[in-house]
């Protein structure tokens, strides 16, 4: 049944939907419907979907034009809508040769990736994540550099993977951040299990967890998803080593910090979308004088 030109007309027709009822039904007779049938169910767990989010802080405007555009809602495309079964072919070599779905986000980017079983994964900036294909069904694990919030739709147990801890739900909606010593995780619905070397929590709706080098705390908050989904940082009564770090992160920009006291707390936030008032918004709260350098790559913060 598929081995000709006409076969590929047949396969791009069942792939776009553009089957009669008739045809449908015998397709589901034959020996091979299985194979192809999980081939697509694979295809679309590598489908990469644009992150539709709504801009904020209108009152934060400033001098956009002079700004590089900023980089939101990566989207990248793995295949073309197939047309045919040469298509079908290249991505059963995928799926033999390339288990592990690898994402990375670079400065400023936010990707969304939808996992196998339908679960989401939005990834911030300067961030990467892996799964194994093969495996998914019986792990549900995703090994996370950086941060990214979870939408995981009800099953097994779930898990993220970081180097400073765990994170496992069976169905529910969290934020993890995992760098260097630094480890947060703020759950938004449900309930997640967190472990690291130190410490166990449980954690429910509103309820937030971190753990900086060998300090741990827990605290409330209120909010339905990360305040990054749309477009801004925020920050709680952390050092300001970390607020530093996330400005790089979000503008690919380097802050020279000699003789700054980096231990510093700081509670707000500032914009992801406009370098010049977030700088201002930050060192105008922690009453630090700057300079940004005329390629806007450099701030120097001045005694």
């Amino acid at each position: 049944m598929l081995g000709d030109k006409k076969d590929d007309i047949f396969l791009s027709r069942w792939i776009n939907g553009e089957l009669s009822e008739q045809e449908l039904e015998e397709f589901r007779t034959h020996p091979e419907y299985d194979h192809y049938v999980k081939i697509m169910t694979g295809a679309d767990a590598l489908d990469l979907r644009d992150y539709d989010i709504e801009k904020e802080l209108q009152s934060l405007k400033s001098k956009k034009s002079s700004q590089a555009p900023k980089k939101i809602g990566k989207t990248i495309k793995l295949w073309p809508v197939i047309g045919i079964a040469a298509s079908i072919a290249i991505i059963i070599g995928v799926f033999l040769y390339n288990p592990n779905s690898s994402f990375v986000t670079e400065y400023g980017e936010t990707l969304s990736v939808q996992l196998p079983d339908g679960s989401e994964m939005i990834l911030n900036a300067k961030s990467k994540a892996s799964f194994n294909q093969e495996n998914w069904k019986n792990t549900r694990l995703v090994s996370l550099e950086g941060e990214a919030f979870f939408k995981v739709k009800k099953g097994s147990k779930f898990t993220v993977e970081t180097t400073n801890g765990e994170v496992s739900v069976l169905g529910t909606q969290f934020n993890v951040q995992s760098q260097n010593s630094f480890f947060e995780v703020n759950c938004y619905e449900g309930k997640v299990s967190v472990v690291n070397r130190a410490n166990t929590a449980i954690l429910t709706a509103g309820k937030a967890y971190r753990n900086i080098g060998s300090s741990a705390e827990k605290w409330t908050f209120t909010g339905e998803q990360p305040t990054w989904l749309t477009y801004t940082s925020s920050f709680k009564s952390i050092p300001i080593e970390y607020v530093f770090k996330e400005l790089e992160k979000q503008y690919n920009i380097q802050i020279k910090t000699s003789n700054t006291d980096l231990k510093t707390i700081y509670t707000g936030t500032f914009p992801n979308n406009d370098l010049e008032v977030a700088l201002r918004t930050v060192f105008s709260t922690l009453g630090m004088d700057y300079n940004l350098s005329k390629d806007r790559k450099t701030v120097v913060l001045e005694k």
